[in-house]
């Protein structure tokens, strides 16, 4: 049998079916760029801008970072590899937690209904540990938050499912009536085979139409 995404079963959420909605924060809560990262540490160097994100952002060593696997200095080490002349490059951009300014307000709306409405919110997110930190002192919506599982502190990143079975135990939540936001359509087919609720944030106005924003509460 198909397991449905919530928002191909029900034109606005049906509030009284959810207990908690969990949320990704990169290119959710959060604007996630790579691109405005390396123009903001590299702007004296735009041609290097494609080979410094492959190498970096397009990385297994990206997400072994994510993972809690490799600290900084290694992860710099192995995505330097034999480009030794990229080494300082590649220092300066991954080299300290990126930082994510800008709020999207479409999802940090969706968040604040959710709350409103009684229900609990979560986060969870591949994250690297120091980003997290730095993003939940300057965005005030984290205090909001009900609880968070990021992927560095865990030791598990999505899609894999147990990060999914680790949130739902940690916060004693029942699997079913719990609603998953994330722009990642591999990440909301783990939620789903887990036994969650999912939505895929996949352009804007998908979370005002489903959460009803124009409406809030």
């Amino acid at each position: 049998m198909i397991r449905l995404m919530m928002n191909d079963r029900y034109e606005t959420i049906p509030w009284d079916e959810i207990d908690a909605v969990v949320f990704d924060i990169g290119n959710v809560l959060l604007d996630y760029s790579p691109e405005q990262i390396l123009r903001e540490r590299l702007p004296e160097r735009p041609e290097l801008h494609e080979t410094l994100k492959r190498k970096i952002m397009r990385s297994p060593y990206w997400i072994m970072l994510d993972h809690g696997s490799l600290t900084l200095e290694e992860a710099v080490e192995a995505m330097t590899g034999h480009d030794k002349e990229l080494e300082p490059y590649i220092r300066r951009v991954a080299g300290e937690p990126a930082r994510l300014r800008d709020a999207l307000p479409e999802g940090v709306a969706a968040l604040k209904k959710c709350k409103a409405m009684g229900k609990k919110v979560y986060v969870l997110s591949n994250f690297h540990d120091g980003a997290y930190d730095w993003a939940a002192e300057h965005h005030d919506f984290f205090r909001l938050l009900d609880g968070e599982v990021v992927s560095s502190r865990v030791g598990m990143v999505k899609p894999d499912p147990a990060i999914f079975r680790y949130l739902t135990e940690k916060f004693g939540l029942d699997a079913s009536r719990v609603l998953f936001v994330d722009d990642s359509p591999a990440n909301i087919e783990a939620a789903l085979m887990s036994g969650w609720q999912g939505l895929c944030y996949s352009g804007e106005g998908v979370l005002a139409k489903f959460f009803d924003l124009e409406n809030r509460g």
